[in-house]
């Protein structure tokens, strides 16, 4: 066996964990690092996984409803995983991963582009590994549900732009790909745009996966609305963004198309990742 076989060998069997707590109350009911930590380890040692303490990545104090690659501890579980050397993500529950279903689900779904299995010690009374048949089949129910979500709320953002849209009230806050003008209207930013055009052909038209894609906009040289590096599920979000259709109402600069990557035209349904 070659070295390169040796290494990869070791990178399948090695796991990082993940621990949250958002509360003391939280502490206080079983759910503590301490708690949190003892049972991975001992899931770990049942699965033949080999877990170090220094992998074990905690976020105290850390609400579910951040979204997990904004978190200081799920961003450091996607650059741990990027870096090849671990084969298994383990948390104690789904939740303690997201509360959100969708970011839950896009979470999965990018550790799984990067050939990772993720290990949940208590699912419904139960372990779960999202790599077995019966993982991926929960999976997909999760994901059927967290889509019905993802469906939900487009339609109430729709909803609400269009209402302030009629009701000439000013938008707050920009998203990417959009400015806010003076007037509190959004105009494209043609620059974000051409960006978000590149990230969907690339995952669509090139199989990349999100994670493949933020690093490609990274080395690039592109930011995010607020500034920083770019990760997997900021890149989900930011192309698959039902407000782009609105784009469609504007008139495209003289040069748009030149890249192969330009859209003339989007058609937010045939652009959806389940």
């Amino acid at each position: 066996m070659g070295s390169d076989d040796m290494a990869d060998g070791a990178a399948s069997n090695r796991a990082i964990a993940y621990v949250r707590v958002s509360t003391t109350r939280q502490a206080e009911e079983g759910n503590s690092i301490a708690s949190q930590s003892v049972r991975i380890q001992k899931y770990a040692k049942d699965k033949g996984l080999r877990l170090m303490s220094r992998d074990i990545i905690i976020d105290d104090g850390v609400s579910g409803g951040v979204l997990f690659d904004q978190r200081g501890g799920g961003e450091l579980v996607m650059k741990r995983v990027e870096s090849g050397k671990f084969g298994h993500l383990i948390a104690l529950k789904l939740d303690r991963m997201s509360r959100d279903q969708i970011d839950a689900v896009q979470t999965i779904d990018l550790l799984d582009d990067e050939g990772i299995s993720v290990h949940f010690v208590d699912w419904f009374g139960s372990s779960l590994d999202t790599r077995s048949p019966m993982g991926r089949f929960m999976l997909q129910l999760v994901a059927a549900l967290a889509e019905m979500e993802r469906g939900l709320i487009s339609e109430r953002t729709r909803d609400g732009m269009e209402y302030l849209r009629q009701n000439m009230m000013r938008f707050t806050h920009s998203i990417y790909g959009w400015n806010v003008r003076k007037d509190g209207s959004l105009v494209p930013n043609w620059k974000e745009q051409d960006a978000i055009d590149y990230m969907v052909w690339q995952m669509k038209g090139n199989d990349m996966s999100a994670t493949s894609v933020a690093r490609s906009l990274n080395k690039r040289g592109l930011e995010g609305k607020k500034g920083g590096t770019w990760q997997g599920g900021g890149v989900i979000r930011a192309a698959y963004n039902d407000f782009h259709e609105s784009r469609n109402d504007f008139p495209l600069p003289e040069k748009w198309g030149k890249r192969p990557w330009h859209r003339k035209e989007i058609v937010p349904e045939n652009e959806r990742v389940v």
